[in-house]
């Protein structure tokens, strides 16, 4: 008679820098999914009280002696861990009550399964715009990505830790503060097994975002990392962010800003003809986003989103070509380096 599969053994792991504020709303989510001794906290070298409200939380708290990104405070955690599976959830995420479950569930099923990615749901406490905006546009993206063979997200990302050791964790020294840490390990997990996306695997956001956080989180932290990466590789998948369509978009986003720009200061002919000709592109472009923008929030809401998204699209397009015209142009090391 064949034997009923059990269930993994699972640890939380939450690495954490400067998260006080948040804290309390993630642990408390963590401890009702997987218990009080299953979940670990790596504080990263905080300098408010955030390994104290740990403690009070009762968990298993691991203290950097100095200043490190999340990379390595996760690597620490799984170091501290036995447990077959890692469930990596972000200091400022909260987990849905079914998490856990969904989790274990998955691993259970499925002997080579390797990775398992969630994402955002769509209720951000933080009322702001561009709160609303960027943890919209994760959900959208996440949400219509492929499920298998599926890239890896560490604010709400599970692994088998057997795996994520034999892969070498993430790269702590590559990227020593937040980047694309968790994309990069999601190309040496899938030589171990399979790597998929369960799009109902959901946590709501608590960061509130800014403008300029947004844009400097996009461009130094998302871009140039990825680009540089990509670049290295070889390699442009269609999925995520680096879908065809979106390929197109960010050329036609930055011609389309360009225009309107140029009405404002000179509405001369033939240039307001060319913006709406290109503004028109830019809704037929991305009309599922922007259709999903205003489902959501309302119309206004939609509009907004839309000028934000071509801004969006435009810096991350303008700096993936820098990117590539400075790793194509760099000279070749000399043979024998």
């Amino acid at each position: 008679m064949a034997m009923e599969p059990v269930d993994p053994s699972l640890d939380v792991i939450v690495p954490v820098y400067n998260a006080a504020g948040t804290l309390d709303r993630v642990l408390a989510a963590a401890i009702s999914g997987a218990g009080r001794e299953h979940v670990i906290a790596v504080d990263a070298g905080s300098l408010d009280e955030s390994a104290a409200v740990a403690e009070r939380h009762g968990v298993r708290v691991v203290r950097l002696a100095e200043r490190a990104g999340p990379a390595r405070a996760r690597n620490e955690g799984a170091r501290h861990s036995n447990a077959d599976v890692l469930l990596f959830i972000d200091s400022d995420c909260v987990a849905h009550a079914d998490c856990v479950e969904r989790v274990r569930t998955a691993f259970r099923s499925d002997p080579g399964l390797a990775s398992l990615t969630g994402s955002y749901d769509v209720a951000p406490p933080d009322p702001g715009f561009f709160s609303q905006y960027v943890n919209l546009r994760h959900h959208f993206v996440h949400q219509r990505a492929q499920k298998h063979d599926a890239t890896f997200w560490a604010g709400c990302g599970a692994v088998r830790r057997t795996l994520f050791l034999r892969a070498g964790g993430f790269d702590a020294d590559r990227y020593p503060r937040p980047a694309i840490e968790d994309t990069e390990l999601a190309a040496r997990l899938r030589k171990f097994g399979a790597t998929r996306l369960d799009p109902d695997l959901q946590v709501t956001h608590l960061k509130r975002w800014t403008l300029r956080s947004m844009v400097e989180t996009d461009i130094f932290h998302r871009a140039v990392p990825w680009a540089r990466l990509l670049l290295e590789r070889g390699e442009l998948p269609n999925d995520l962010n680096l879908r065809t369509s979106q390929r197109f978009a960010s050329p036609v986003a930055l011609l389309t800003l360009l225009a309107l720009i140029g009405v404002a200061l000179a509405p001369r002919p033939p240039l307001p003809q060319i913006a709406l000709v290109l503004v028109l592109l830019s809704i037929a472009l991305n009309a599922p986003i922007l259709r999903f923008f205003a489902q959501q929030r309302g119309l206004w809401f939609g509009v907004k989103a839309w000028l934000t998204h071509q801004l969006h699209l435009a810096y991350g397009g303008a700096t993936f070509a820098i990117c590539a015209v400075l790793h194509w142009t760099r000279p070749s090391p000399p043979r024998g380096s």
